[in-house]
């Protein structure tokens, strides 16, 4: 009967360490994955702030160089009204 025991578990606990083995790598490979995954997540929310602030930079220039061509517009529009009335 003790040697029946002894067989079984020489049998045993070779699966048993490496299912033990197994479970820690697990855990290993889970616990760098979320690291990784954190720091991808940083990387791409910076990067999400920068190009937010670089769009509302575009939209600040459009602005202004729409105000500067309406002057423009203006203000050959007054030229064209003046010189048009003269010939009146």
């Amino acid at each position: 009967m003790a040697e029946r025991r002894r067989r079984f578990l020489r049998w045993l606990l070779p699966k048993l360490i490496i299912f033990a083995v197994g479970v820690a790598l697990g855990y290993y490979a889970r616990d760098r994955q979320e690291t990784n995954f954190q720091e991808l997540y940083e990387q791409t929310r910076t990067e999400l702030e920068e190009l937010k602030e670089r769009g509302e930079d575009v939209v600040d220039a459009a602005t202004r160089a729409g105000e500067a061509m309406k002057a423009a517009a203006d203000s050959t529009k007054a030229a064209v009204e003046e010189i048009g009335g003269e010939g009146n």
